[in-house]
């Protein structure tokens, strides 16, 4: 069976829900076998952007932030939502700088993910910032509590090999990372 045939058919998409920046939708769906799902809940929130940043000293930059819906302190990659019609590298420059007073010149993409595709319609971006240097420039939205926490590469891969990192959806940007700065060897 080729990918073609497996796609659902959408045969009715209704708003259930809408406040801020999220959406739930019920779709109707028929399945290639014939049978319909109703309603197949998916959630419509704003593409996001990761960015790993490493100081010219190999210290990673971390923001260490409250998540409410999990209950913890969560220990994380700097990043944000992407602005409807924003191009992504813009984007996670702006939410690097406004998080941490950091800026490089030294910035290359990494890949792009669906986070959560059976649930989720968005779009995840991740970047790799090296030889940051300080801006002074940090502009945080209201209700962002960010402590910045530099971490030396060493106690980065440490924390990373031991699975201390909570953002599921980062872990393999930081990886990702890891490999490309040649402190992982594949």
């Amino acid at each position: 069976m080729d990918d073609n045939s497996r796609k659902w058919t959408v045969l009715e998409s209704k708003e259930a829900y809408r406040k801020k920046w999220l959406t739930v939708l019920e779709d109707r769906c028929q399945l290639p076998d014939g049978s319909v799902i109703d309603p197949y809940l998916t959630i419509a929130v704003p593409d996001f952007c990761n960015i790993i940043m490493v100081t010219p000293e190999q210290e990673v930059i971390l923001v260490r932030q409250y998540r409410h819906a999990a209950g913890i302190v969560s220990l994380e990659l700097p990043g944000g939502m992407i602005e409807p019609g924003e191009d992504p590298a813009v984007a996670a420059k702006r939410e690097m700088e406004e998080e941490t007073g950091f800026q490089t010149s030294n910035f290359q993409f990494l890949y792009k993910i669906h986070p959560n595709p059976p649930l989720e319609k968005n779009l995840a971006y991740f970047y790799l910032a090296k030889n940051v240097v300080p801006t002074g420039t940090v502009s945080l939205d209201p209700f962002e509590d960010i402590e910045l926490v530099f971490l030396q590469r060493e106690a980065f891969m440490q924390k990373l090999l031991q699975h201390e990192f909570q953002h599921g959806v980062q872990l393999s940007a930081m990886y990702a990372a890891a490999i490309q700065l040649g402190w992982i060897k594949t």
